[in-house]
Parts: structure tokens; C-alpha cells; sequence
């Protein structure tokens, strides 16, 4: 009998504290994106929305004219993992954002950038794939950079559509990867409106601190606009157009989503829908899909994939779930001006050869045979079509990158493309071959280099230089 009493006293008190959190309100247990299983181990961090990037505001209110304002300065990062662990590092970022106020404007605008300087170094802003005059790109060859406290203005006319990103070209391996980058939107008033127009903004980190995100290694954890494993809430039935951006500074995306349908790549709209099982993703790049959510729930994923030699072994990783709130049947796509042209004939000719060589054991990262600023400057007159082969003879994959202009792909490794493909950033596989063909149609000094950050900060980087032809010619 006191056994029973005993046994009916201790029911009745109330249960032992199990020292865990209190639930948050996003985390309550009829959350229907919160996973319960596992209940063993530790909960997982309460699932954190797809954030919004911010759009810089405009300061000008002239219809033609967008002006922003940028500052540049130091920032603490935090990343909350999918356990609940928080990672700090310190970084940097544009008006206390990473990625940075999204820049928008229209075929034709005006844009005026405001950039002030508030890091304890130089710095400058790029305008990756923008077509700027070559005083604007951003470069530190041939001008002075931003000193630290200094103040410059950045003023172009955007003349073609697309995705577009800026981010320092100074110090740049360390810079970008500590945070300083943002989206800049090219609008065509021709293209269809989606019925959600989303930035999505890719990027790995190493969380053991700013130097470890630099170095060539494993790429680390991937990002959402700057969140770890977000869910993104989409309705059965929505249209929407994907703009997504690879920041990573060495980390390859092969990513694989269903039904994919892909309407452009770094230079605005394709000449035609594709499908393609999967799409990869050089750092550097941009792509654009139409996703069309129905019935059910769906991840992006990404298949391993290493610049040292391609699709890789090992699991596939979720970089982010889309949650369908509403059920329905997937939309029509919309239609798309897609121009339809086919590819250029390759003539045959190579007028300008480059070729990346290197090694991670090495250390030594050259582009024909020299580490820059020691180059030999290939040359072109305004107005100069140019037949360029990218030779890669080394043992690590190359996203090749030209500045001030863009690039229509030939052939990859002997297939040629069978409608045109303009591009501004092109992987070159491993012992692969790039053939391109471009218009020199911006006088400049133009930076020609791998856009894997650390290669190109070990030299791999050279200069094309368009001029002006002589005057009657």
C-alpha cells in the first residue's frame, strides 16, 4: 500500500525541468514546416523564412535616373544552423547588408551610384557584367582605388537587360568573401511580369573565421540571402521568375530542382527555353528560371561538385524547401520574347589564345604562362570581332570572366551550341576548351581572369585592351 501512495504522490507533481529552450512562436509544435521527428536529439533550430533582399532606395526622382547611395564597412555576421548553433564571423557588407541593397533599373536608366569608403582599407565596386565606360568597372589597373574614408561616385547608362551583381575588385578574394556584394536588376518593359520576380543569392561559408572562407578547401556551409536551409512559401499555381546569383568566391552549385525550366543565363533572356536536368553554376554566375509550384512540396538541391575536377562522390545537400501553402495545378509559362537565333558559325580562326595553368600544390595560378600585373596585354580596335579559345591545362576547373563586355559561346570541349548563348562568366573544365566569340565595342583596359577569387588574386588574371581606331579609319 505505501508503495501505490508513494507512486500516485509522484505522479501528481509536476514533470522535472529538461533545461530546452522554450518554444518560440515559429517554433510552436503544430508549426507545419517544424520537423518533430528525431525527438532523441536535440531540436532543431525553428525553420527561418526565405528572406527579401532590400532595394536601395532611389534618390532621384527623375523616371530615367535611378541614385543610390552604398557604404562600405565592417559587420559582424551571425548564421544560425540547422541544429541551432550560431556562427559568428567577422566580415563586411554594404549599408549593413549581405547581400547588399539590390539596385534597380530599367533598359536605358541612368545610374548614379553614391560609394562611401568606411573599411580600414581601399576598396572598389565592380559591376560584374554590366557594360560600364572602363573608368566606371571598378578596377584598381590603371586608377586609383577608394581610399579608406574617401568617398567616389559611380555614373553609367545600362543598356542591355539582366542580372547583374557588383562587388569589390580590390583586395577582392578577402572583400567578397567577407560580405560585399549585392544584386543590380536590368528591366526590359517587353518581358512578361511574373507573378513574383525573386533574387535568390547563393554563398558558402567556413565558419571557422574570414582567413578559413578564403582558402582553397571544401566548400563550406551555403546560404539562402544570407540564411541557412530557409523555406520559401509559394501558392499552387504562381508563375514566378528565379533570379538566382552563385557568390561564392570558389564554390561550384550543380543544381537540381524539379522540372526545371531555364530562360537565361548571365546576359538576360536565352535564345529559347531549355530543361535541362540540372544546372551549374561556376562562382560568378547567374541563371534565370520560371518555377511554377503545384501540388506538392519540393527542395533545392545541390549535387557535390568540386573545381578540382567536377561532379564529385558523396550525398546530395537541401539548400532550401519550397512550401507549397495552397495546393494547385501548375501554370502555363508565360511568354517569353526569346530571340530564337541560332549560333554563330565558329569561323575556324583563333585570334586571341588564353591559357589557365596552375596547380593548388604550386600554389602558382598563371594565365599564358604569367602571373599579373606581369602581362602581356592582347589588343583589339573598337568595333573588332574577335574568335577567342580558353585553354585550361591544369588540374582545377576555370569560370572564365571578361570585363566591359559579353561573350557568345561557341563550342564547350568540341560541342557546339546550337543557338546563341551570351554569357559574361564561362567554366572551362578540367584539360577542357572554351571557343567565344565577342564584339570589341567598349574602349578599355578590360580584366580578363578565372573568377574562382583566390586564383585570381594569385595572378590568373590578365588585361584585353580595345582602343579606339585611328582617327579616318
Amino acid at each position: 500500500m505505501m508503495i501505490l501512495m508513494l507512486l500516485l504522490f509522484w505522479a501528481c507533481q509536476d514533470p522535472p525541468p529538461n533545461n530546452e529552450p522554450p518554444l518560440t512562436d515559429s517554433a510552436q509544435p503544430d508549426d507545419p514546416h517544424q520537423d518533430t521527428a528525431n525527438t532523441d536529439e536535440e531540436p532543431p533550430r525553428a525553420p527561418i523564412p526565405l528572406p527579401p533582399l532590400t532595394d536601395a532606395p532611389d534618390l532621384d526622382p527623375d523616371e530615367d535616373v535611378v541614385q543610390v547611395e552604398l557604404t562600405a564597412a565592417p559587420k559582424t555576421h551571425r548564421f544560425v544552423d540547422v541544429d541551432g548553433t550560431e556562427h559568428v564571423v567577422e566580415g563586411y557588407a554594404y549599408n549593413g547588408l549581405t547581400p547588399g541593397p539590390t539596385i534597380r533599373a530599367k533598359v536605358g536608366d541612368q545610374v548614379i551610384i553614391d560609394v562611401d569608403n568606411n573599411l580600414d582599407q581601399p576598396t572598389t565596386i565592380h559591376w560584374h557584367g554590366v557594360g560600364v565606360p572602363f573608368e566606371m568597372d571598378g578596377v584598381a589597373w590603371m586608377g586609383a582605388p577608394i581610399a579608406a574614408g574617401a568617398s567616389f561616385q559611380y555614373a553609367f547608362t545600362v543598356q542591355r537587360p539582366g542580372t547583374f551583381w557588383y562587388h569589390p575588385h580590390f583586395n577582392t578574394n578577402r572583400q567578397v568573401s567577407g560580405g560585399l556584394y549585392g544584386v543590380l536588376i536590368v528591366t526590359d518593359p517587353e518581358e512578361p511580369a511574373p507573378d513574383l520576380d525573386q533574387i535568390l543569392v547563393f554563398d558558402d561559408w567556413h565558419f571557422e573565421g574570414l582567413d578559413d572562407h578564403d582558402h582553397l578547401a571544401a566548400e563550406g556551409t551555403w546560404t539562402v540571402n544570407g540564411q541557412i536551409q530557409p523555406f520559401w512559401d509559394l501558392d499552387g499555381g504562381q508563375i514566378v521568375r528565379a533570379r538566382v546569383l552563385n557568390a561564392s568566391n570558389l564554390g561550384y552549385l550543380d543544381l537540381r530542382l524539379p522540372e526545371i525550366r531555364l530562360l537565361g543565363g548571365d546576359q538576360g533572356l536565352n535564345a529559347r527555353l531549355t530543361a535541362p536536368d540540372n544546372v551549374l553554376m561556376a562562382p560568378g554566375d547567374r541563371i534565370e528560371l520560371e518555377v511554377r509550384p503545384a501540388q506538392t512540396d519540393f527542395e533545392w538541391i545541390n549535387a557535390p561538385y568540386v573545381h578540382q575536377g567536377g561532379a564529385a562522390w558523396g550525398p546530395e545537400a537541401s539548400l532550401m524547401r519550397v512550401h507549397v501553402d495552397a495546393p494547385d495545378d501548375a501554370a502555363p509559362g508565360l511568354s517569353w520574347p526569346f530571340s530564337g537565333l541560332r549560333s554563330t558559325e565558329d569561323p575556324g580562326r583563333t585570334d586571341i589564345t588564353y591559357v589557365f595553368s596552375g596547380s593548388n600544390e604550386s600554389g602558382v595560378w598563371m594565365l599564358n604562362g604569367e602571373v599579373f600585373p606581369d602581362v602581356t596585354i592582347e589588343e583589339l580596335s573598337l568595333g573588332d570581332e574577335a574568335i577567342l579559345e580558353i585553354r585550361n591545362l591544369s588540374p582545377t576547373e576555370h569560370p572564365f570572366h571578361m570585363h566591359g563586355t559579353r561573350i557568345e559561346i561557341l563550342s564547350v570541349n568540341g560541342i557546339a551550341e546550337t543557338h546563341q548563348r551570351w554569357e559574361d562568366t564561362i567554366n572551362v573544365p578540367t584539360y577542357g576548351t572554351v571557343r567565344v566569340r565577342m564584339i570589341a565595342d567598349n574602349p578599355g583596359d578590360w580584366m580578363t581572369h578565372c573568377h574562382i577569387l583566390p586564383h585570381a588574386d594569385g595572378g590568373m588574371m590578365t588585361v584585353l585592351r580595345v582602343h579606339e581606331s585611328p582617327e579616318g579609319e
